[in-house]
């Protein structure tokens, strides 16, 4: 053993010794911290928006902000109502009770908009007249047929209002901005705007109960439903998981230990860990998003193999001597290294997205990382000192279920077949990673939080009917800005800009459409058309710029709820809204790629555009899980390789160990990739956050073989050796860990499903490779020995 490696074990040894004669001084002061710090765990809170996930000085979230500063919050709930025919009388009469109703019961709505209230602008004698579509109110077949006239003549109302074939009619809702508060960040402002969002929701929840009791069939869609779906489903998961998780946990400790003490001690540990780590967050007023909502679930399941490994030599000791200090001090002597080794790798590889550019990404590794250390540090103080103030008495090492007939049999075949056929190991176990490559090149990105719900869920069911019927509930934003105050009157720009917007409106890939096209011209074109007696060949924009300035005057005198919605009040900037359907971001490409040239190639370049809303936000969020994942990997990669350079104490012994890392880690991303399972916010987690974990199992094996090796022990009985002791603790260890990451199968979420799956499953693969990959490396590596 290195002189370095003998100091630390020495220094683990009489750090226990210590603990074990002060008991009660240590725990005090260990209580007194984290009860001081669980103060800050009302700072806690929740956070599932789209715009969440970047920085708040992310350029893509700055130029939202701005967008929403002055034009308000783009985010509508749609109310989409299904009929035969939306124009039948009877129909009529019940949706504009729910119109009202809703009008009346939402009044923190910032509008409610509808064919009930959309505005109708016709001429008459050179006036200009703007009302609503239903005035007057239809009775009369003639009159009805009006009212289909006026719906075909202006093309604003279908594809927003209505769907083209009359079989959906829709409320849209806007939401009214938050104006940000003095004093308060720019999260929790968020945070509170997600709230009242909630709160919203759930009073449109209840007005829409008792029209679908009557049997009107409604269906809401809009990206603050899924937001909220996403918040509801976070908080019910995290509860679920980690009451689970405590379950299972103290049911696997019991049956391996077969005593209170082995069941209450770790789950202390780990349960202490995770009120630190959150409290942390508060302290640093950091929210709970979807990738760190994992958090006290991680660290349960994570933080619990140190206190393994402690007692399960502690009471091998303690029930073979008695000497409950000798125990504890050569349990931690023994163990603290690999222990210490272990939960630093497994934080390097969380610690990896420490610098991702996604905020909860950044949050998850940072805290994740300093959760593992702080579970690490948890276990050697309160398991030292408890154990010496507990009445234990020794008991047998013969009834734990991890001494069983079966277990030896299936051990002792693992370390023949590695020490007796380790090229044939290695050899398959290169084919495999070759194979698994080819996969793992093939792998699609994809970033669609919609996808992560079930697609079983009702409220999920009414957005995919929405956008199928409508065509679209979600939007892209773009702001010209003219860059003079009434820049928008000129019509050559105008022109340019309506033939821009009708290219827009029919962009089509084989995936999606765009569904609509909103911009100033459209009301324009509208009034020029009303101002020559209505007269169709005058659907369009004006000769001369004061022609637009009068016609934008009489809009704005005759009340247009809509002019500036679409436009400043100093009408130089003009918005254009485009609706598209809720898809994966990665198929928003095309269009992402070419619009600002486009408004550039069509507008001239003197006039600055900028793309917002939530599809730019989108397309940010997946550039930015793509490189934090690439710069993770190999952060991870690179730390943890050092870490077991160090441990080997040999440049190619520590880079070779990494083989049985490596191995599992891409096999389970090719797997991933054969079941159609794309690289999202989650699961490109997996890579990094296995890597962590299962090298642990690498750590203790490998430091478990140089001891027995240095005690004088053949290749051969040093590998049986291992295996029989360390590879116990690593077998346990690793069913609690797919165990606890498997209680992520629970959630509705498809993400958290999928996350918990193809971990366990890297863990299962990496217990495979230390029992017969790293023993056949060893054996190759230490034939001449």
């Amino acid at each position: 053993m290195t002189a370095w490696k003998a100091r630390v074990e020495r220094g683990f040894g009489v750090f226990a010794g210590r603990l074990y004669d002060s008991p009660k001084k240590m725990l005090t002061l260990l209580l007194v911290c984290l009860i001081t710090l669980a103060t800050q765990l009302q700072h806690i809170y929740f956070d599932t928006s789209t715009e969440g996930f970047l920085s708040p000085d992310h350029p893509a979230v700055r130029a939202y902000d701005q967008f929403r500063e002055e034009f308000g919050r783009d985010e509508l709930v749609i109310i989409g109502v299904q009929a035969e025919n939306v124009l039948a009388p009877q129909f009529l009469t019940q949706f504009q009770r729910l119109y009202q109703t809703l009008e009346q019961q939402l009044p923190a709505s910032e509008a409610i908009d509808s064919m009930i209230n959309a505005r109708y602008v016709y001429g008459r004698d050179d006036e200009l007249f703007v009302e609503k579509l239903f005035d007057p109110w239809p009775h009369s077949k003639a009159e009805f047929i009006e009212l289909r006239r006026r719906i075909n003549s202006n093309p604003l109302y279908k594809g927003l209002y209505l769907d083209d074939v009359l079989s959906m009619a829709t409320i849209v809702v806007r939401l009214q901005y938050v104006t940000p508060e003095p004093g308060v960040n720019a999260r929790q402002q968020l945070a509170r705007a997600n709230e009242k969002t909630a709160r919203f929701l759930q009073q449109l929840e209840q007005s829409l109960q008792p029209f679908r009791d009557q049997g009107m069939h409604l269906s809401v869609a809009g990206s603050p439903v899924v937001t909220d779906l996403l918040r509801t489903a976070m908080i019910t998961d995290m509860q679920t998981f980690s009451k689970w998780i405590v379950c299972i946990i103290a049911i696997l400790l019991f049956l391996l230990f077969r005593r209170a003490s082995g069941v209450l001690l770790p789950l202390v540990c780990v349960l202490l860990s995770v009120v630190f780590t959150i409290s942390l967050m508060g302290l640093f007023r950091q929210p709970l998003q979807l990738p760190t909502a994992i958090v006290p679930s991680f660290l349960l399941v994570v933080g619990i193999g140190d206190a393994i490994h402690f007692l399960s030599f502690f009471y091998a000791e303690f029930n073979q001597h008695g000497d409950k200090k000798a125990s504890v001090i050569k349990a931690l002597e023994h163990s603290g290294l690999a222990m210490f080794l272990t939960s630093l790798t497994t934080a390097a590889g969380m610690a990896s997205f420490a610098n991702a550019d996604l905020l909860p990404i950044s949050n998850l590794g940072v805290f994740t990382a300093v959760g593992v250390m702080s579970a690490f540090v948890m276990t050697i103080i309160v398991l030292p000192a408890c154990i010496s103030l507990l009445p234990l008495k020794p008991g047998s090492n013969d009834k734990a279920p991890h001494t069983s007939v079966l277990l030896n049999t299936l051990i002792g075949k693992a370390a023949h077949v590695s020490y007796y056929h380790p090229k044939k190991v290695i050899f398959v176990s290169f084919i495999t990673l070759i194979a698994a490559m080819v996969a793992v090149l093939q792998m699609n990105f994809s970033h669609n939080p919609l996808k992560w719900l079930p697609d079983t869920l009702p409220a999920k069911q009414s957005i995919v009917t929405i956008d199928q019927q409508l065509g679209g509930s979600v939007s892209l934003e773009v702001l010209v800005d003219t860059g003079e105050q009434g820049g928008i009157h000129e019509p050559e720009f105008l022109r340019n800009l309506d033939a821009l917007c009708q290219q827009l409106g029919a962009f089509s890939t084989p995936q999606f459409s765009v569904n609509k096209v909103l911009s100033i011209t459209d009301l324009i074109k509208e009034s020029n058309r009303a101002l020559h007696n209505n007269d169709q060949r005058f659907y369009t924009i004006p000769e001369t710029r004061e022609l637009v300035a009068q016609e934008l005057f009489l809009l704005e005198l005759s009340g247009a709820d809509d002019l500036f919605r679409l436009v400043d009040r100093d009408y130089r900037k003009a918005r254009i809204t485009l609706t598209l359907p809720w898809i994966d971001a990665l198929l928003y490409a095309p269009l992402m790629d070419n619009l600002e040239q486009r408004f550039h190639d069509s507008l001239g370049a003197s006039y600055q555009v900028t793309i917002t809303g939530l599809i730019p936000l989108l397309g940010s969020t997946l550039n930015s899980v793509i490189h934090s994942a690439a710069e993770a990997y190999v952060i991870a990669l690179v730390v943890i390789s050092f870490i077991m350079v160090l441990l080997m104490g040999r440049l190619k012994l520590g880079l070779i160990s990494m083989f049985p890392n490596i191995l599992p880690i891409v096999m389970v991303i090719g797997l991933m990739h054969l079941n159609d399972v794309p690289f999202d916010m989650f699961s490109i987690l997996i890579g990094s956050i296995a890597i962590g974990l299962c090298v642990d199992d690498t750590v203790h094996f490998m430091h478990h073989f140089g001891r027995y090796r240095e005690k004088g022990y053949s290749v051969k009985d040093a590998i049986d050796n291992t295996l029989h002791t360390a590879g116990r603790a690593m077998l346990v260890t690793s069913v609690v860990l797919c165990s606890g990451f498997l209680v992520l199968t629970l959630s509705e979420l498809n993400n958290f499903t999928h996350f918990g799956i193809y971990t366990s499953l890297c863990i299962v693969l990496a217990l495979l490779a230390d029992f017969l990959l790293a023993p056949a490396l060893m054996t190759l590596l230490n034939k001449h020995d």
